[in-house]
């Protein structure tokens, strides 16, 4: 049925934020300029009310500045980016991903948006491929603590369990297998459970970490709002240069972890390649340490590549 009330307001909306972007621009004598930086910044509350599409910015990556810019105070995509910053710059009880704080303080990390936690949405899966590909030839010149970063709209509901976002992590996975425009790397088993398996996309081998709004007492794993980074393997390869590198570094994240979760620290974190270690089991860990389960033995084939 034709919805009247929807076209008015499309065209409400940009016919307001047409003629503000048009004063806004002015540069005369006879408009202040901080009338036109008041102007601006109500376009931005402008285009979060009537133009939501433009403004989810499905696939297109964004640096701290331009989501500040592009989000004003109130909208769901800065209240999840004011979270996750939040966390990382907390001095008082220090994130122990220390890497992750300084990848954010550099602005080397990436950010995505999508607007559920429901990881299964094709419209996610296509957002986050789109981002990966877009992410992947700029992630050696955004420094030694690169990252991309999925940050979802806050789910109000929190009817999710932990069972239940381990499930729908694992099917994004598999969502992005099937969208891969590349061959998955050759040096790496299609088998995930075994010792050298990880997650492969565009041809680049990725560690991945979640955090959802159902975890309570493993609380790295908490985010108000359900967060994923992706982050290049071969950036270990860069901060860990030596043994003894990797063994301060290890020692002071354990350190910090002992202090910032209630529960002690996984089992499953382990080297990547150890005997034993399996790194599918610390992409998603659950609030005991006992092995998230994972629905897969292989990922998918790629749909996309032509023989």
């Amino acid at each position: 049925m034709f919805n009247i009330y929807a076209l008015a307001v499309s065209l409400i909306g940009g016919v307001m934020i047409t003629f503000l972007a048009n004063v806004a621009s002015v540069k005369s004598r006879n408009v202040p300029k901080t009338l036109r930086n008041t102007l601006s910044s109500f376009i931005g509350f402008v285009r979060a009310a009537f133009c939501s599409e433009q403004d989810d910015q499905q696939g297109n990556l964004l640096t701290r500045a331009q989501i500040t810019a592009a989000f004003p105070q109130g909208t769901w995509q800065r209240d999840a980016y004011e979270d996750y910053k939040a966390v990382l710059l907390n001095e008082e009880l220090i994130f122990p991903c220390i890497y992750a704080t300084k990848g954010f303080k550099s602005d080397g990390q990436r950010f995505l948006f999508i607007d559920s936690d429901d990881l299964s949405d094709p419209r996610h899966i296509r957002t986050l491929a789109k981002g990966l590909s877009a992410y992947i030839p700029q992630a050696h010149r955004l420094g030694p603590n690169n990252s991309l970063v999925l940050l979802a709209k806050k789910n109000d509901n929190n009817s999710r369990t932990v069972q239940e976002y381990n499930t729908l992590f694992w099917e994004l996975l598999n969502g992005l297998a099937k969208l891969d425009e590349k061959a998955w790397p050759s040096t790496v088993p299609r088998d995930i459970d075994t010792e050298k398996w990880c997650f492969c996309f565009g041809g680049e081998q990725y560690f991945t970490a979640i955090q959802t709004p159902a975890h309570e007492v493993r609380r790295t794993r908490y985010a108000p709002g359900l967060t994923i980074a992706f982050q290049p393997k071969w950036v270990f390869d860069i901060l860990f240069s030596t043994d003894a590198k990797r063994a301060g570094a290890l020692a002071k994240v354990r350190a910090l972890l002992a202090k910032y979760d209630s529960i002690p620290v996984s089992p499953e974190l382990k080297g990547y390649g150890e005997e034993g270690s399996r790194e599918s089991k610390q992409y998603f860990l659950l609030d005991e340490n006992v092995p998230a389960p994972c629905p897969y033995d292989r990922l998918s084939g790629s749909e996309v590549i032509t023989a």
